[in-house]
């Protein structure tokens, strides 16, 4: 994970950097910048960096300069927030989480939410311990999900392992873990499983999220079970109604073009 300080131990700092009393760490002058919270693209724009953070977004930074401020010219150059990949599974890419950090970082990607079921079907809990611990010292942000189903296909494969509620109660106590990954049976959620309902109980007890993947075009009261059983987000629709569906339910929705 990323070695930044807590932002109340460099507030001061910040502070001090924006007002011109304190010398900013980098300052980027004359890019675009691309403000994700007011959906604008502004020209001409400065930004001043200290301790890992921004302290200052606006048109002259000169007053954040000092002696040992290092001065990067953005020539026009668009500046974007570091991205996210809200959902994938390192494993896909036959990479380890280190490989996929180091291919990705280059292309602006700075945080990742991995759910490592692919791994798990093979390796268990331990497999799943191993990418957390990897991902846990890397310089950039892979939030980790428990996986929810392993194995993935029941009856339809030799998996290497089964979890279930005890193992995602294990889960729950280790640093990296931020909640249950995809809850891929959804027919199972639906009627009520009692593993399924467990994995997401012993999810919710820890005060964490549940991942979900509801893929049906479905809307009936199918989905409706499903929204109840607790996923607090979804990246199976392909369809507007599906986002919207989803949002009424209170979940967050992604849209995907994908198979």
């Amino acid at each position: 994970m990323s070695d930044l300080k807590p932002w109340t131990e460099v507030a001061p700092r910040l502070v001090d950097v924006a007002a011109g009393r304190t010398p900013a760490d980098m300052v980027v002058r004359n890019g675009r910048w691309v403000n994700v919270h007011s959906g604008e693209i502004i020209p001409a724009t400065d930004i001043a960096l200290s301790a890992g953070r921004f302290a200052y977004c606006g048109p002259d930074a000169s007053h954040c300069i000092g002696e040992g401020t290092q001065v990067i010219d953005a020539r026009g150059r668009y500046l974007v927030p570091g991205l996210c990949d809200a959902h994938m599974h390192v494993e896909s890419g036959m990479l380890t989480v280190t490989e996929f950090a180091r291919a990705v970082i280059p292309h602006g990607t700075t945080s990742m939410f991995i759910d490592p079921h692919e791994i798990a079907n093979v390796l268990g809990l331990e497999g799943v311990r191993l990418m957390h611990d990897e991902a846990s010292a890397l310089p950039v942000n892979v939030f980790v999900q428990m996986p929810s189903c392993v194995p993935s296909a029941p009856g339809l494969e030799h998996a290497g392992a089964q979890l279930g509620p005890d193992e995602v109660r294990e889960a729950m106590t280790w640093p990296n873990i931020i909640g249950l990954g995809e809850v891929m049976n959804f027919p199972g959620v639906a009627a009520g499983d009692a593993t399924m309902m467990g994995e997401i109980a012993a999810t919710m007890a820890a005060g964490k999220t549940v991942g979900g993947h509801y893929a049906s075009p479905d809307l009936g009261p199918a989905f409706h079970a499903y929204a109840a059983g607790g996923p607090a987000d979804d990246h199976e629709g392909t369809r507007m109604i599906d986002a919207i569906a989803r949002v009424r339910q209170g979940m967050k929705a992604m849209l995907r073009l994908g198979s």
